[in-house]
């Protein structure tokens, strides 16, 4: 028998006490844990615990997945690191969540844990539970929902079907203590960082490709489209006061612009009670862009045409659009300014 030419690395993540551990020792993989994103800081792990093979690095809360993800891939860029190895690939991403206190975490606006090592390149600390959450789900080639035993039969249904909206193409395993009837190992794919880059439900449900628009228990998908931009006061008016009328939104992602902001493209984010806007780079006059708004909202009893009116409301109305860019700028703008580095924004 050959060895592999790869040094496959798995990568493990989930909030404190959902059971990152033991779905690793389950999978008698060596592993190890990751106190950092950068490159260098993977590097290091992967070189402190050399598995022949396969290697299971336990991502922090803090650390957002995709970076890990792009890092084993800078890591494994040059040949002189790892001399024994043809190549280091990505392995699967599994996420592991806690069935006993997702609905908690996921409405609350907490912060998650400080991150074992300070990022220099991203600031202040101010990711919060949900975020952590969101991410884990929606960049994912494996959701293993932990401790069932601990949440019931319908909870843990809704949370499946939640996941699936979040994530309609990875598959959704469950388990008690870390073990689980079915395998969620599988074989690693050639192209998992672009795999994981077009996974997220909100991207799939804007192009059309959603596979699970709603769930028995009232858990669905509503997207909203309109070229026009949005009035930031209306905008912000409907934030603070209306945006519960339509149902529970646990989460929405997209693009957006405001008026006040013509020639700059916005990411629209939200995750539980707390909501971040952006701007993207994405040139205002690229063909790809869009001229108004397309926001995938996902939440609980949802309802589309309440929450499509009242986000029409917050459109430019049909005097203020004939004004133009230019007066659209002297709107007032309750939002947080964006730091630009932009000629025409």
């Amino acid at each position: 028998m050959t060895s592999s030419p790869y040094l496959t690395v798995n990568l493990v993540s989930g909030l404190t006490g959902a059971g990152k551990s033991s779905i690793t020792r389950a999978s008698g993989r060596a592993s190890i844990r990751l106190t950092g994103a950068d490159p260098d800081a993977v590097s290091r792990a992967i070189a402190a615990n050399r598995s022949p093979s396969e290697l299971m690095l336990e991502v922090h809360p803090s650390i957002v997945p995709l970076e890990v993800a792009i890092s084993v891939m800078a890591a494994g860029g040059d040949p002189a690191l790892w001399p024994d190895t043809a190549a280091i690939r990505l392995g699967n991403f599994v996420s592991v969540i806690d069935a006993s206190s997702f609905w908690r975490d996921i409405r609350s606006d907490r912060l998650a844990p400080e991150p074992p090592v300070p990022c220099s390149t991203h600031g202040e600390h101010d990711r919060t539970v949900a975020d952590a959450l969101v991410q884990q789900i929606e960049w994912a080639s494996v959701v293993v929902i932990n401790k069932t035993d601990l949440s019931t039969a319908n909870d843990s249904a809704d949370l499946r079907d939640f996941v699936r909206l979040l994530n309609p193409s990875s598959p959704v395993v469950f388990a008690q203590h870390g073990h689980s009837s079915v395998n969620p190992w599988l074989p690693p794919r050639e192209d998992m960082l672009h795999w994981l880059q077009q996974s997220p439900g909100w991207i799939r449900q804007l192009n059309g490709e959603g596979l699970l628009n709603s769930s028995r228990a009232g858990l669905g998908c509503v997207v909203y489209r309109d070229p026009r931009p949005f009035h930031p006061g209306r905008l912000a008016e409907f934030l603070s006061d209306r945006s519960s009328a339509s149902g529970e939104i646990l989460r929405s992602r997209g693009l957006f612009r405001l008026a006040s902001r013509p020639f700059v493209v916005g990411s629209w984010n939200s995750a539980g009670p707390t909501i971040e806007f952006e701007p993207t780079t994405m040139g205002s006059h690229d063909p790809e862009s869009p001229w108004g708004q397309e926001i995938a909202f996902f939440g609980r009893n949802l309802d589309g045409a309440r929450l499509t009116a009242d986000l029409d409301a917050c459109l430019l109305d049909d005097r203020e659009f004939v004004g133009g860019p230019i007066e659209w700028k002297g709107l007032a703008d309750p939002f947080p300014a964006w730091d630009l580095d932009r000629d025409d924004a």
